[in-house]
């Protein structure tokens, strides 16, 4: 129910309890004022720009999420611990197809995703402004192929500045990118992935007909992550479906998770530890610090506007560790409509250099009239969005 008609029916509520108050009269008058206060209260009040039913809904989801996350077990893969903590039953679902090619899966149980790894050219350094941009219509051609329904189709680009922020300003690294930055913008390392989620309850007939169970639903997914890769190439683009190490890798690569902990937690005398945390404004990862934002409210795109490409790119400038942009597109409630919705992710080296970053960020939001709305108590959700499998809810 959208806020402003569920605030109508609360007061709605409010004034039929006034009412029957007054109608009975007596001894009811004065517990049904009470009641008809407390509801108009919940109506209007507003904590952190929150309807207070919404605030105390995130609260109590935040503390259960906390009070559930638990150490990922000893057979957990380690680059996919940080998800694995928060998501019961997050597993790799590896697939051999008949010529002997590794496909990578990730899921859960309730999907599978699988993902592309995209690359416009042979060089990792890109300026901040002028890539060639993907074509987004590939996102929503990609929600149907031949009778395979997917849940979603996912768009996610990670830029890590170069240099490093937090490098001395005297270093030779910011001291030879300087003049290069002065001529070009930014430059900076460029991930982008495509991830398709399957969910089994939106194309059982198809998946019956590769076979059924979870053979049937990889031979779809591999079929629908193909077509993308095929499309992707037809862009002009190179693409690449991911194995099952490349894809474990994207998922901690996008999640900032330190190598050097990851290979600790795969010893065979390693003791399992938590490598995340998440408040209300912050989720963190091994030593990185991690805000998500949702966007609530899109410029005006098309001719004669800001392009897509370029709004993200200005998006993703800001000089964060790592800045996380994602664009999922969905089956509408009617049929023949899509839906979109997009998350930033920004991540900085500690607390305080996050703050920053946060106030940098929410700056260039502005300047660009893009509404950014940041998800607290609902970080973990939000961070699941940013990461290659497809959006996850």
């Amino acid at each position: 129910m959208r806020p402003l008609r569920r605030q109508l029916v609360i007061i709605e509520a409010a004034l039929a309890v006034a009412v029957v108050g007054a109608v009975l009269g007596g001894a009811w008058l004065v517990p049904a004022g009470v009641l008809t206060v407390l509801l108009v209260l919940l109506a209007v009040v507003r904590r952190r720009g929150q309807a207070l039913q919404d605030w105390l809904s995130g609260a109590l989801t935040l503390k259960a999420r906390r009070r559930a996350a638990s150490a990922a077990g000893p057979d957990a893969e380690p680059m996919l611990a940080p998800v694995a903590e928060n998501v019961p039953g997050f597993a790799p679902y590896i697939y051999v197809d008949r010529d002997h090619r590794t496909v990578g899966m990730l899921g859960d149980g309730t999907f599978l995703t699988a993902a592309v790894r995209v690359e416009a050219g042979g060089e990792a350094l890109r300026p901040a402004f002028g890539a060639r941009s993907l074509p987004l219509s590939l996102l929503g051609d990609a929600l149907q192929v031949d009778d395979i329904v997917l849940e979603s189709a996912q768009l996610v680009q990670q830029v890590r500045a170069a240099p490093a922020p937090h490098l001395p300003q005297q270093s030779v690294a910011r001291l030879s990118y300087g003049p290069l930055q002065d001529r070009t913008g930014a430059p900076a390392l460029r991930m982008t992935w495509v991830a398709v989620k399957l969910d089994p309850e939106l194309c059982r007939e198809a998946i019956e007909a590769r076979g059924g169970g979870i053979e049937g639903a990889q031979r779809a997914l591999v079929r629908a992550a193909d077509h993308v890769a095929s499309r992707i190439t037809g862009a002009g683009f190179r693409a690449v479906v991911l194995d099952q190490e490349e894809l474990n890798s994207a998922v901690a690569t996008s999640a900032c998770a330190n190598p050097l902990l990851s290979g600790r937690a795969g010893r065979p005398d390693a003791a399992p530890q938590r490598r995340t945390m998440e408040t209300s404004r912050v989720w963190r990862c091994d030593d990185r610090w991690h805000t998500t934002y949702a966007v609530d409210r899109w410029p005006r795109l098309g001719r004669g506007a800001t392009p897509l490409p370029q709004l993200v790119a200005l998006l993703t400038s800001v000089p964060a560790y790592a800045t996380t942009f994602s664009l999922t597109v969905r089956r509408g409630a009617r049929q023949g409509e899509t839906s979109v919705s997009g998350h930033v992710r920004v991540t900085g080296g500690s607390d305080t250099e996050l703050v920053g970053v946060r106030r940098t960020l929410e700056q260039a939001a502005r300047h660009a009239k893009v509404g950014l709305a940041r998800l607290d108590r609902e970080q973990l959700p939000g961070v699941l969005a940013t990461l290659p499998l497809g959006g996850a809810r």
